[in-house]
């Protein structure tokens, strides 16, 4: 199912950037998504947490019933989500919402517990 992603700008509403995705499921408000690039080695990359769903529907009824029942369709599913910071943020993602948190916004952490290891760490161990 095609799903697009939308990022909003840190502590703001608006869309910074989005990404479309081909989802098993659509994701929960309150759900954790980690994406991962192809300029990042994994499992480090960009996370974010959904705050809103937005499912655009079409109907070929344009009165409120018919005597033939018709089926709509999904036109689009928006996944609204807010950046966020977990132990599988790039240090460039990490940077961009410390210094957003210094700046006085508001920045999650995901509430997990896993062993953190950062980003240029990692790669030292594994070059």
């Amino acid at each position: 199912m095609k799903i697009t992603v939308v990022i909003r700008e840190v502590g703001k509403l608006q869309p910074d950037y989005s990404l479309d995705f081909d989802l098993p499921e659509v994701p929960r408000t309150g759900e954790y998504i980690s994406i991962q690039r192809p300029d990042k080695r994994e499992p480090f990359g960009e996370d974010v947490i959904v705050r809103n769903v937005w499912w655009r529907l079409t109907h070929p009824e344009t009165a409120g019933f018919a005597s033939e029942p018709k089926i709509g369709k999904v036109q689009e599913i928006i996944v609204e989500c807010e950046p966020a910071l977990s132990p599988y943020s790039s240090d460039a993602w990490k940077k961009l919402l410390i210094g957003a948190r210094d700046r006085g916004h508001t920045v999650e952490d995901m509430t997990v517990e896993r062993f953190v290891v950062p980003e240029a760490e990692f790669l030292k161990l594994n070059d």
